[in-house]
């Protein structure tokens, strides 16, 4: 059985993309995704969440799976 974690992401005008989670505040997805995957998780894919209507995606999530 697979487990999944999902990091949430918003969009900064003046950082690009950082997380919105408390565990990695203000960090970009290129340390997330080394962190999680020193952590044995591996980066599957992104979800948009939210977008400002004009075709820029303001929220996605970072998708993470491992083995239980």
């Amino acid at each position: 059985m697979k487990e999944y974690k999902f990091i949430r992401m918003k969009h900064s005008i003046f950082k690009g993309y950082i997380s919105d989670s408390k565990e990695y505040k203000k960090l970009g997805h290129r340390e997330i995704i080394r962190d999680m995957a020193e952590q044995g998780w591996r980066f599957v894919g992104q979800v948009p969440v939210a977008s400002d209507g004009c075709g820029i995606t303001t929220l996605f999530d970072l998708v993470f799976e491992k083995e239980e």
